[in-house]
């Protein structure tokens, strides 16, 4: 496992009209404005859209935590204005087996653009060539297609079903379980 990225200012990732930045707590108000969109509620338990404007603040204290902590690294995903558009990283990662858990989000007004094809891409890399990683998981429930979608064209295989993972718009679910190994 490569620590050094710990020791060194937050990276940023360049990607055409998007960027991979730290995450400020000044992005709070578009972090919230986008979580509480309908269409993240279909795909989100509830306990990861935040409830109120000081909820948001929190999660993004929580995520800037992580890698002053050295225990992890969470992005944030900006415009060419240097807005919150999503965020993306690892919600964990176990620095013993080399292995790490990703999640993200985006604003759905940006769907269906490339933007997280290119961000997990992007990560994907960072985790193999900068940290050492071996393997990538990340868990989706089986309702959300473009997440699946995501998932597979970055190379990611479904392992398993985990049943009654979570509760989403009011109702426990199904998720996959997605890995991928990086070699």
């Amino acid at each position: 496992m490569n620590f050094n990225c710990f020791f060194q200012p937050f990276p940023v990732i360049e990607i055409d009209e998007i960027s991979l930045r730290e995450i400020s707590i000044d992005d709070f108000r578009e972090y919230y404005a986008y979580m509480n969109n309908i269409e993240m509620k279909k795909v989100l338990s509830v306990e990861h859209i935040p409830s109120t404007l000081d909820s948001a603040q929190e999660e993004l204290r929580y995520w800037r935590s992580l890698f002053r902590e050295k225990r992890s690294i969470y992005w944030g995903i900006v415009n060419e204005q240097d807005e919150l558009i999503g965020t993306a990283g690892f919600n964990n990662i176990s620095f013993k087996n080399l292995k790490a858990e990703i999640s993200y989000d985006l604003s759905a007004q940006y769907w269906g653009r490339g933007y997280m094809l290119k961000a997990i891409k992007s990560i994907i890399d960072f985790a193999q060539h900068q940290l050492g990683l071996v393997r990538i998981q990340a868990t989706v429930t089986i309702e959300n297609d473009r997440s699946i979608k995501l998932l597979e064209r970055c190379g990611f295989l479904k392992e398993g079903l985990l049943e009654k993972y979570e509760i989403v718009d009011g109702k426990h679910k199904d998720y996959f379980i997605y890995s991928k190994i990086l070699t």
